[in-house]
């Protein structure tokens, strides 16, 4: 019976206590709510932000970027300023004048630019300082090329006309100009294509681990095409022409003509012609001791590639 009653007893203080909590709850989110909705005046430190500074200006930190802001507003809307630290931002493009080596931001050109970072209902007694004074310092501009880093393989009959190049072929960097002077090429990643027997469009990142922090790029990736065809062989006999021969001398050589090998896609096979390709020996570049010309392909095909010369001799024999 004692035990029974004592449980009673425990259930009931239990009870009593969750009500009072309930009641202190309650009374203190009303307490909060009538307090956030009055209206308050302070002043709160923003930190300044610049924005749309240009490609080649480095701005110094400076603690001093502060606005002291000095607001009216309900209790709800001074919450977010006392969450976390606020910021304001100042466009460089039409908040400051530029004088010497500073940037110069005056309350009276950029405050309307203020004004629209903050709500309606949030009323603006003042903004102090009246200047803010930004140093900064210069970088300089370089277009640098892009390595692409890769492994392709063809198919069998497969190939392109150009070399492997990324869009755009180079990348603006900005940075110290000692920086740059030393920054020849930007790889990218490397990737490997195997089997390839059809055009290419891929995005390439680019491998900036090695750059120096103090450098930025305009962009981080670059776009690899290439232009896959299905490709053969050909083949045109071309005539050897010996130049800068002494008049002096009669010379007679062989062969009087050279085959030349080369690869072309199957669109251009027809369009190749012997006229596009000159083969010239030069007699200036005979040495003393040689019984040989050196024939040279002077002239090409710009749609033909791994050009090949069937003989890299001439022989000749001079006659009176």
């Amino acid at each position: 019976m004692t035990t029974l009653k004592s449980k009673i007893l425990t259930v009931i203080k239990t009870r009593k206590i969750n009500i009072f909590f309930l009641f202190f709850i309650l009374a203190f989110a009303i307490l909060v709510l009538t307090k956030l909705s009055k209206t308050y005046t302070d002043t709160i430190a923003f930190t300044v932000l610049p924005k749309n500074i240009p490609d080649e200006v480095i701005i110094l930190n400076d603690s001093s970027h502060q606005l002291k802001v000095t607001l009216k507003a309900q209790g709800f809307k001074w919450l977010k300023y006392y969450l976390k630290q606020p910021y304001l931002s100042i466009d460089f493009n039409t908040d400051v004048n530029k004088a010497d080596s500073t940037y110069v931001w005056m309350r009276t050109k950029g405050f309307s630019n203020l004004i629209e970072q903050f709500s309606k209902e949030i009323e603006i007694e003042s903004i102090n300082p009246e200047t803010l004074t930004f140093y900064f310092d210069e970088n300089a501009v370089k277009y640098v090329p892009v390595r692409p880093q890769m492994t392709i393989a063809y198919a069998p009959g497969y190939d392109v006309m150009e070399e492997e190049s990324t869009t755009p072929d180079s990348i603006k960097v900005i940075g110290p100009e000692s920086l740059l002077r030393e920054l020849e090429f930007i790889k990218t990643h490397n990737i490997e294509l195997t089997n390839i027997n059809k055009p290419v469009h891929q995005i390439l990142k680019l491998n900036l681990d090695s750059l120096n922090t103090k450098m930025s790029v305009s962009q981080k990736e670059v776009l690899l095409a290439l232009d896959v065809k299905k490709f053969t062989e050909g083949t045109k006999e071309i005539p050897v022409e010996v130049i800068n021969v002494p008049k002096d001398l009669t010379l007679k050589f062989f062969p009087k003509s050279i085959y030349v090998s080369y690869y072309t896609s199957l669109e251009n096979f027809n369009a190749i012609k012997k006229t596009d390709f000159q083969i010239i020996c030069n007699y200036k570049d005979l040495k003393e001791t040689s019984t040989f010309l050196t024939p040279i392909l002077t002239k090409r095909s710009e749609k033909a590639k791994s050009i090949r010369l069937h003989h890299e001799k001439v022989e000749f024999i001079i006659t009176e």
